[in-house]
């Protein structure tokens, strides 16, 4: 499966490109977008992620859907739980490794930034064939300090460097719609977390339901609504950020 990224585009729930299904572990690809590798993942309890490790030239990011996810972070790569509604952002060069270090199921979104070959890394991890991706080992030196990651869980603004900015939007029933508008230098995605959103774009509408992940490509129109009598809450992704808290929009 070859995800377009030259159109709006709104994969369901369960409708990502699967690399590997079984009984303690799922992994999705959601986008192939050169600016951002997304992934959405379930792992069994207590199912190993990956040993620590470092990217040079990317951010590696993860938001917790459900459970708890156990991530390494810095030179002796301590632990922290991360539970539902937490983002955890890896710039490069800072050492971190993941798991679910617990007795339930966890299920995350993992976003590369830029993506720097991740979903070719897995599909060659699925079929045998090689792929470059930008992973090494820990660095000799320890890697950039642990404060340099960020973990946020209950802000609005979880995060906002250079290659990706990323919000926690709730939208009531009767809150006005964005006017229809573009973006000149970035693609916006959305994964929904709760409620219903139909999004305006390409003269399609696009009905969005929890776990719906959508992309919008720069210059093209959109605009959404939510079509349910209850509120919705979604990750409302710009990458590269382009100063998301400045909302870099242009109105129809």
């Amino acid at each position: 499966m070859e995800l377009d990224v030259g159109q709006p585009l709104l994969l369901p729930p369960g409708e990502g490109e699967i690399i590997g299904d079984s009984t303690d572990r799922r992994v999705e690809i959601l986008s192939d977008h050169e600016a951002l590798n997304a992934t959405w993942s379930r792992f069994g309890p207590e199912r190993e992620g990956a040993d620590p490790h470092i990217h040079r030239r990317h951010s590696d990011l993860f938001y917790v859907l459900a459970g708890e996810l156990t991530v390494g972070l810095g030179a002796d790569c301590g632990e922290i739980v991360a539970p539902a509604g937490t983002l955890v952002l890896a710039p490069p060069l800072v050492v971190h490794s993941f798991r679910n270090g617990s007795t339930e199921e966890v299920r995350y979104l993992n976003l590369h930034a830029p993506g720097k070959g991740f979903a070719d890394y897995l599909r060659g991890r699925r079929d045998g064939r090689e792929a470059s991706f930008d992973s090494e080992d820990p660095p000799a030196d320890g890697g950039r300090p642990v404060d340099e990651a960020i973990v946020r869980r209950g802000v609005t603004l979880l995060a906002d460097i250079e290659e990706i900015g990323v919000t926690e939007v709730r939208s009531e029933p009767d809150s006005a719609s964005p006017p229809q508008h573009f973006h000149r230098r970035h693609s916006e995605f959305f994964y929904v977390l709760a409620g219903e959103l139909t999004f305006t774009t390409g003269g399609r509408e696009l009905r969005a339901t929890p776990g719906s992940w959508v992309q919008i490509p720069p210059g093209v129109l959109h605009t959404f609504a939510v079509t349910v009598a209850e509120a919705a809450r979604f990750l409302d992704i710009h990458a590269p950020s382009c100063g998301l808290g400045e909302l870099d929009q242009e109105p129809a």
